[in-house]
Formats: C-alpha cells, sequence, structure tokens
C-alpha cells in the first residue's frame, strides 16, 4: 500500500488490511460474520470475502479516494453491489445480507449506496433462464456477428432453451446450472462464415458443422446423458452434489 493509500486508509494500517479492519468493524456491531481466506484474492489488505452457505459478500477498496465497494452474491451470481467511504456501513450491509434471505431490492431499500442489477429479480424468482433468453433474443451480443440466427433457432429448440446460454470468445454455450462458474461439459457453436456454424465439444474437439439447423442437431446429440433444466448454482455445486451421492442436480 503506497504513501496515498496510506492516508486514505487509516484504519486499514491499524489493522493490517481489509480483512482485519472488516472483522474489527464486525466485532463493533456484534456481527457472527466472519472473513474467510480465499484463494485469488489479490491480498487481504486490499480485499475481504465473507460467505456462508450460498451467500457471498466480496469488498474491495479504491486506490485514488477513500472507497469501499462491495459486491452482493448468491449462488454463484452477483445481485447487488455499491460503494462507500464508511467500512461500518459495508460491514452492517454484509451481515444483512450474508446468512438471510433478503432480496437484491432488500438491500437497495436499506441502503442508499447499494444497487440491484437490473435482472436481479429473475434470479430470485427462479426465472433466470428465461429472462437470458429473452434478453439474448432482444439484443444479440454484437461483439459476435452471424450470432443472431443460431441464438433464434437454438431458443426454439426445447432441449437448449432449457439450458442457461452463455456467450465465450465467439461461441455461443450452454450451461447446466446459472451461476458462475457454469458447467463445461456441453457442446457450443460459433459462426464460420456464410450462414454456417462449427460445434466444439466440451474439450474443444471439432464435433462437426453445417447450417444453423445441422450445427444445432449436432449440440443436442452430444448433451451430457440426463441433461435436464439448468438449475441455480454453479458447476462447483454440481460436482459437490454429485461427489456426496446427490443423483438429482435440481435438489441444488
Amino acid at each position: 500500500m503506497d504513501e496515498r493509500a496510506r492516508s486514505l486508509y487509516p484504519d486499514l494500517i491499524e489493522h493490517g488490511g481489509l480483512a482485519g479492519a472488516l472483522r474489527a468493524a464486525f466485532t463493533r456491531i456484534d456481527s457472527s460474520m466472519r472473513v474467510i481466506e480465499l484463494d485469488g484474492c489479490i491480498s487481504p489488505v486490499v480485499c475481504a470475502t465473507v460467505r456462508w452457505a450460498d451467500r457471498e459478500a466480496q469488498a474491495f477498496i479504491a486506490a485514488k479516494e477513500r472507497l469501499f465497494m462491495v459486491e452482493f452474491w448468491s449462488r454463484g451470481v452477483m445481485l447487488a453491489s455499491g460503494g462507500t467511504p464508511d467500512l461500518e456501513s459495508v460491514a452492517i450491509a454484509i451481515d444483512r445480507w450474508v446468512g438471510s434471505n433478503r432480496t437484491a431490492g432488500d438491500m437497495t431499500s436499506a441502503f442508499d449506496f447499494v444497487e440491484a442489477r437490473k435482472d436481479a429479480w429473475s434470479y430470485e424468482q427462479g426465472m433466470e433462464v428465461e429472462e437470458r433468453w429473452r434478453a439474448y433474443l432482444k439484443a444479440v451480443p454484437r461483439s459476435i456477428p452471424g450470432l443472431g440466427e443460431v441464438i433464434a433457432s437454438a431458443s426454439e429448440r426445447p432441449a437448449l432453451r432449457q439450458l442457461f446460454p452463455f456467450t465465450s470468445l465467439d461461441r455461443l454455450c450452454f450451461s447446466r446450472c446459472t451461476g458462475y462458474p457454469f458447467t463445461r461439459d456441453t457442446p457450443s457453436v460459433a459462426p464460420s462464415g456464410d450462414k454456417r456454424y462449427r460445434v466444439e465439444g466440451s474439450a474443444g474437439e471439432d464435433l462437426g458443422g453445417g447450417n444453423v439447423e445441422e450445427a444445432l442437431d449436432i449440440v443436442i446429440e452430444h448433451l451430457p446423458p440426463g441433461c435436464g433444466p439448468a438449475v441455480a448454482g454453479t458447476a462447483d455445486d454440481i460436482g459437490r452434489a454429485l461427489r456426496s451421492g446427490g443423483s438429482d442436480a435440481e435438489e441444488l
């Protein structure tokens, strides 16, 4: 932490970083929340994570002004976020979110620095798959020319419409869960020019291609056995359920 940051965050200096300062704030507000050690965190000096069950909050600091930024996650989806210079307000907001069933709307009503993502309601009402398809059909990602036709056609295939669509590079992908990380065990399809499409398997292997209908036939043919509707949660959740002996991913 440079001298400017030190002057902005004396409380972090006192407690050895954001993780320590947030722990102290939880103690002051008599909260049972605990900061966890998380692999991949830039540094406990500038970021902190609090998690309980399927809820999580991640806090960070800004470099050029005193600002604590916080994200509110549920089942692998960031549903709300915000920022404030007051660390205790962040601690209170995290305490309200993690371990509760409050909605993103509840958080925006309770804290003037919190804003819900526009489609948060769809995740909270179990309508995120249909809402994602609706959004893609309304506004095809412009970064991928030629994707509109395959999205429109895929949306009419029940086997694909039940999955959660997302884009990666030039490909339309399908996930068996709606939170990140997504599952990567289904084929993807990408435009190859002149109204032709190529299909890649989950390991990147070439599965063939053709016009849009032929390509989607290939995708469906190579879906995992028993591939059902996308469930709320993440690929990690599905993996844990399977390892623990759960055979029905819908239990997540």
